[in-house]
């Protein structure tokens, strides 16, 4: 099996790509084309460091590791996502208008509960469609599908193993998963690319494949830059593939075989520069800065006569700063916080109420 601390530098260093693809593609689809395979690579890398996770404790009462393992989501996930969204509808209220703010309201009600893609889904919207009447919150899409994943594998992965030590019930099971998720995914590319986009049962493959990844034995490799390699046909990819490309058949599955194989290969990191302090620490930030981007860069090109290298070192300096400060001021204090870390059972349940009274009061402050 695969060892999450000895991979620790190299999947936040490949966090820290994933991110940097996603905002430059955001920021400049012209020349970054296919900054949206960053999101591939973050699913692939979910599936792979939750299962990572569960492996590590299932030695565990079954009951105990799955609320260990809610609490730390809740705690790593939460927080961040509704102060983003708090601060996200305000901002539209003030700077996009009423109307807009009107509209963000029910878009962050269905952000606060992750379920984001179906909700943009059934507003048949389009991902790379242009301008400035987009949510400032559809970027919450990618992590609904994730929570929605991080909610049932857990589950799914004790039940595998009642029966039988061995990992292979999980292994079967993932690769069932993945040949069925991967051909409706084909299937549905031929009649449309909106389901493909925000549809959870055409993205399982990807956080499927990561998990998959986890449970192989590791064998070491001896060329020793092949996550080099790895790294540069990732990076080189976001300036080829684009949105006419077939998805996900050119487009994304050599993305993932890519990035399952930078992190099945344990042993071929040593000359990789993503395993280096300044990658690690952004791919630290990698969740929050997600966040803050998409927000910030709407509003600013809503309120801008045009979007030019200004607006773009504003979006950027506003995405970084608010990123660091809300991760040593915010996330880190409530997420290591010794009193709901040590109290897991507490920490699901207030949650639990967080997310409720959160979408309650924002599902009903939208004026139909």
């Amino acid at each position: 099996m695969q060892n999450l601390a000895q991979r620790r530098a190299d999947i936040q260093g490949l966090r820290a790509l994933a991110v940097s693809l996603v905002v430059a593609g955001h920021i400049a689809p012209e020349t970054i084309s296919g900054g949206f395979i960053g999101v591939d690579i973050f699913f692939v890398i979910s599936g792979y460091v939750i299962t990572l996770q569960m492996l590590r404790s299932q030695t565990e009462n079954k009951r105990k590791i799955l609320l260990n393992f809610y609490a730390r989501r809740i705690l790593r996930i939460i927080p961040s996502a509704l102060l983003v969204i708090l601060a996200t509808i305000v901002a539209a209220d003030y700077y996009l208008g009423p109307v807009v703010g009107n509209d963000a309201r029910l878009d962050a009600g269905w952000a606060s509960v992750f379920l984001s893609n179906f909700h943009f889904h059934n507003l048949s919207l389009d991902y790379f469609a242009a301008g400035i009447e987009r949510s400032p919150l559809q970027h919450f899409w990618s992590l609904s599908i994730e929570e929605q994943f991080y909610l049932l594998w857990p589950i799914l992965f004790l039940f595998l193993a009642l029966k039988s030590g061995s990992q292979l019930a999980r292994r079967i099971f993932l690769s069932f998963l993945i040949l069925t998720s991967l051909s409706f995914a084909l299937v549905q590319s031929e009649i449309s690319k909106a389901p493909i986009f925000f549809l959870t049962h055409v993205r399982l493959w990807e956080l499927a494949v990561g998990a998959l990844i986890a449970l192989l034995p590791v064998i070491k490799i001896g060329f020793k830059y092949l996550q080099v390699v790895a790294v540069l046909y990732l990076f080189v990819s976001a300036f080829f593939v684009n949105e006419s490309m077939q998805w996900p058949r050119s487009a994304a599955v050599p993305v993932i075989f890519v990035t399952a194989l930078y992190l099945y290969c344990a042993d071929s990191g040593r000359a990789n520069p993503l395993g280096l302090k300044p990658f690690s620490y952004l791919g630290d930030l990698s969740y929050l800065v997600y966040l803050w981007h998409w927000p910030i860069l709407i509003i600013v090109a809503a309120i801008s006569a045009d979007f030019g290298a200004i607006e773009i070192a504003k979006v950027l300096s506003l995405t970084v700063v608010l990123s660091v400060l809300t991760h040593h001021l915010f996330e880190n204090p409530i997420r290591f916080a010794s009193g709901l870390r040590t109290r897991p059972a507490l920490t699901v349940l207030l949650g639990v109420l967080t997310i409720s009274i959160s979408s309650l009061v924002l599902f009903s402050s939208h004026q139909i």
